[in-house]
């Protein structure tokens, strides 16, 4: 069945820095690109953190004065943020674990993500290396395409080859009518209609050419 992919939305080849890229370079990459965070790939392609402008912000908020080390008995946080304050690499500023979905995951586990995370934007992987990233700006986008676009996607991956299907869309909701062989195949192009990117919501007014009766007729 078509679905509507995290892929198929996302932006790819995002912007990142390396675990050695130094202070002045992550500071040049978020200023440069206009983002508020970066990811941190190995040099095969492999997330393995992020460092964000409100991380380098908290980690020089107690920035040390001198050069002497936090006392011992000063507590963990303390000591965490005195470490960060000093951190020259993105190895030591990146926070880890980070929120990723893979690329072929459905549009609604994004929805999903971004409501229980409170996040702003997630970062796709695929096959183990970082490819894209996703804001809830595009996951947005993704509703507010043209409705003769929205048409055009619905006939082909929904109807494909069955001309009997008359598709009509208004501000997003389709509505398909026409008159195909069986209940199922009604229920099939229904499903992969409503899959497709932007669409609202589906009134399905497809008729059956078998007045059926299955239950009755196997007995």
């Amino acid at each position: 069945m078509y679905q509507v992919t995290v892929g198929a939305v996302m932006t790819p080849d995002p912007i990142s820095v390396g675990p050695e890229a130094d202070l002045k370079t992550i500071i040049e990459v978020l200023l440069s690109h206009d983002v508020s965070s970066v990811p941190v790939v190995t040099r095969s392609g492999a997330l393995i953190g992020v460092v964000s402008e409100a991380d380098l912000m908290r980690g020089h908020e107690g920035m040390p004065e001198g050069e002497g080390l936090p006392p011992a008995y000063a507590r963990r946080r303390a000591r965490e943020r005195w470490n960060m304050a000093w951190a020259s690499r993105a190895f030591d500023l990146m926070v880890t674990p980070v929120l990723t979905l893979d690329a072929g995951d459905p549009l609604s586990a994004a929805a999903r993500e971004f409501g229980r995370s409170g996040v702003h934007r997630l970062y796709i992987t695929g096959g183990g290396k970082l490819v894209g990233v996703l804001s809830r700006g595009d996951l947005l986008k993704a509703f507010v395409r043209p409705d003769a676009v929205i048409k055009a996607d619905v006939l082909r991956e929904a109807c494909g080859e069955t001309a009997a299907v008359d598709v009509t869309v208004d501000r997003g909701v389709v509505t398909l009518s026409g008159e195909l062989e069986c209940r199922e195949d009604t229920e099939l192009v229904s499903r992969l209609a409503a899959h497709v990117i932007g669409v609202v919501y589906v009134v399905n007014e497809l008729r059956c050419r078998r007045n059926e009766t299955p239950d009755l007729a196997r007995r």
